[in-house]
């Protein structure tokens, strides 16, 4: 695009997307988190058209808005803005849309909010986080009366508005589904309907198992790997099933996997912003040490090694913002 085109303004180079992201998600009021949002937006390679329809401001704004941001850098663009671009206009209308993100973040929340069950021969425990105000992961149960248990966790593409629906969806269909006898027939069906929902070009990465009698079977599409941990050895193997997301296609060849659970071994479920949370120097955190951080507390009860995996990523992330949501499911069959 020309630079006389009055769509194209370049953004300096002051600071890298993922720093810019995290003074977006550490902004302190509406007012100042829509300046970041519309300066990651740039970042992202968004011409001042497409973040004009994003954020519900004039184009004319949105340009000066960088241009200043260009010209007098991140520190101060936002402590010194001119009164044309503070209005008490913006703020309300801000305050208002950061009111409406609030509540339907606490009521995806209150939808998706699934009570860890209480199982005679599983110890379980789980940790989310989410991003941004409206997530993408997902975690669910379902128990019959003869204590066969049903899980599924997932992470839906991007997380916004519109990940949150497929996450809705999901959810929907899981608790409708959950009791299919064959777990490769309940996957089947789940992503043939959320194919027919043509939420387009959303999909749902997913991976669901059943726990009968010390057997757990795993049929997982486009999640990283299931890691098991056993007790006699005291080590950890990643489990690697590699299938399409749902919604994708309707007749995928999904595999199943059986993983026999003695007392004491457990299974660590996790979505992809776990293995991929990056510390300040830009590092994933990546599966294998995932795996390592696993063998060194699978000995704990289940609370215990989602706690120790919980602050093993904060402490990688140094308090940097999270840029995917991130989730974590713990099985272990207990001793006793």
């Amino acid at each position: 695009m020309a630079e006389n085109d009055p769509q194209f303004v370049p953004l300096a180079s002051h600071l890298a997307r993922s720093e810019i992201f995290d003074r977006y998600r550490r902004s302190l009021g509406a007012e100042e988190r829509t300046y970041w949002q519309i300066i990651y937006l740039k970042s992202l390679g968004k011409v001042i058209a497409e973040i004009a329809q994003v954020t519900g401001h004039k184009r004319s704004w949105v340009r000066q808005l960088i241009v200043r941001y260009n010209a007098v850098g991140p520190d101060q663009f936002v402590n010194d803005l001119p009164p044309t671009l503070a209005t008490p206009a913006l703020q309300a209308d801000y305050a208002r849309k950061t009111r409406e993100l609030d509540t339907a973040r606490a009521a995806q929340q209150s939808l998706l909010a699934s009570p860890i069950p209480d199982h005679a021969e599983l110890d379980i425990a789980t940790f989310m986080r989410t991003a941004t105000e409206v997530g993408g992961d997902y975690y669910d149960f379902n128990i019959c009366g003869d204590g066969v248990l049903t899980i599924a966790i997932g992470d839906a593409t991007g997380h916004d508005t519109k990940a949150g629906m497929m996450v809705t969806a999901t959810k929907s269909l899981f608790q409708a589904l959950g009791n299919v006898p064959d777990l490769l027939g309940l996957v089947r069906q789940l992503t043939t309907t959320l194919k027919r929902l043509n939420l387009r070009g959303l999909y749902m990465s997913l991976t669901v198992g059943r726990y009968d009698s010390g057997v757990l079977d795993l049929v997982v599409a486009g999640m990283p790997p299931a890691f098991v941990y056993r007790k006699d050895t005291g080590t950890v193997r990643q489990v690697v099933l590699k299938g399409m997301p749902l919604g994708a296609f309707t007749e995928f060849p999904y595999e199943r996997c059986s993983i026999g659970l003695e007392p004491g071994d457990a299974v660590l479920l996790v979505t992809d912003g776990v293995t991929e949370l990056v510390n300040p120097a830009g590092q994933m955190l990546t599966a294998n040490r995932v795996q390592t951080l696993f063998a060194e507390c699978g000995h704990l009860p289940a609370q215990g090694i989602a706690e120790t995996i919980r602050r093993a990523g904060r402490a990688w992330r140094a308090e940097q913002a999270l840029q995917d949501d991130a989730t974590l499911m713990v099985l272990k069959r207990r001793e006793d």
